[in-house]
């Protein structure tokens, strides 16, 4: 009968302890790239999102940072149900748009057209600011139309995340999908646990 029990609880136990996506992620960027454009480095950055490699597409222009250094971010999905009060442009559109862009970067392996693609992300970011920088392409108004034009046709994708950097330091970036969701070494260490001692209880049956 105890057996019986245990087996009822165990569902209920594993619903309270699978692994969450934390709300807060650490990013690490070991200073890798595609390219560089004009003096500035065309993503995507290499680094690690809770100690797992992971390549970083940039969105956020203004903001610079070194090579071998890292931050705390807030996630957020980039189909937030919730909102995007904690980003830097709390705006889903923007980051549909520049999702878009990522998704073009991904697919082309011309070194040129990435960094267009690139510098239509960060002129998404800053709008009419972006004029003031040496930009070699002039190209930032025709993708990011593009870009405007397949988001308003239904573009969308799943599992993807925005990291904003919680501090006075860090890059905003985008992580494709599934946005490497890995459970917090407090969780496996409560499943474990708690897996331990439904064996142990159930052999004293």
């Amino acid at each position: 009968m105890r057996l019986k029990q245990l087996l009822w609880l165990l569902p209920m136990f594993l619903l309270t302890t699978l692994p969450v996506k934390a709300d807060t992620d650490s990013v690490y960027v070991n200073g890798s790239y595609s390219s560089i454009s004009n003096g500035y480095a065309v993503g995507p950055y290499g680094g690690l999102l809770n100690g797992t490699p992971t390549q970083f597409y940039c969105v956020d222009f203004k903001d610079q940072i070194s090579g071998n250094s890292g931050w705390s971010a807030n996630v957020t999905s980039l189909t937030s149900s919730s909102g995007y009060g904690q980003t830097l442009q709390k705006n889903g559109t923007f980051y549909l748009e520049t999702a878009w862009l990522v998704t073009q970067m991904m697919g082309s392996s011309n070194k040129t057209l990435q960094a267009q693609y690139q510098w239509a992300i960060w002129y998404l970011s800053l709008g009419s600011i972006l004029n003031s920088v040496d930009n070699p392409y002039g190209t930032d108004v025709y993708w990011a139309g593009l870009a405007s034009s397949a988001v308003g046709g239904g573009f969308s994708v799943t599992g993807w995340e925005i990291l904003t950097p919680k501090g006075g330091y860090g890059q905003e970036f985008l992580v494709p999908g599934p946005g490497a969701a890995t459970p917090e070494p407090t969780t496996i260490v409560l499943l474990s646990a708690g897996l331990l001692a439904f064996l142990a209880l159930s052999r004293k049956k």
